[in-house]
């Protein structure tokens, strides 16, 4: 089990082309996410694979980010926007 740095879980939709490797449920793989740039995610589980091409599957899964690899600019933007502070 794994942590997840925004305690969401988020589901979407990886395309997996012929040779690629296939994702395994209960594992961690490296991918780009719109809002966070390169991350480390925690596959929960996997659902029904769907052709789209002769050589290509589509595969919705859900996960967890448990790490920033390389932060994106929109990233940046959010975390800097940020109005907590700390109080002594």
């Amino acid at each position: 089990m794994s942590i997840s740095i925004d305690g969401k879980v988020h589901k979407s939709v990886l395309r997996v082309k012929y040779g690629e490797a296939f994702p395994v449920a209960k594992r961690s793989i490296e991918l780009n996410n719109e809002d966070y740039g390169r991350v480390l995610v925690y596959i929960i589980s996997l659902d029904q694979p769907r052709w789209t091409e002769k050589v290509a599957v589509e595969i919705p899964f859900r996960y967890y980010i448990t790490g920033i690899i390389r932060p994106n600019e929109k990233y940046l933007q959010n975390k800097r926007r940020s109005k907590l502070k700390v109080i002594k």
